[in-house]
């Protein structure tokens, strides 16, 4: 298991730069992400700022949503959000 991150904010901001790598590989807007996972546009974004910490419901989804893994979302690598084929980022790296 990954080391723990020193604090919320870390762990908030890793979440964040993941999904919007992520959702650019799939040039996807964030509206197009807040209707795939169930969740409103404004909080995509409050996401993507560091803004909001996540309920473990909203990152199930947004993962699926992303075609990803909670895991990856949490952990990366974020390498693996552009340089693997949608839906396998954990495979490189």
């Amino acid at each position: 298991m990954p080391d723990r991150p020193e604090s919320e904010a870390v762990l908030r901001h890793q979440v964040s730069r993941r999904l919007r790598l992520r959702r650019s590989w799939f040039e996807l807007t964030q509206a197009d992400l807040a209707q795939r996972a169930g969740v409103t546009r404004n909080f995509v974004s409050a996401i993507e700022r560091s803004a909001q910490g996540l309920d473990a419901w909203r990152l199930w989804a947004l993962a699926e949503a992303l075609d990803t893994t909670v895991d990856w979302l949490l952990y990366g690598p974020d390498s693996a959000a552009v340089s693997s084929a949608p839906g396998t980022p954990e495979s490189s790296g």
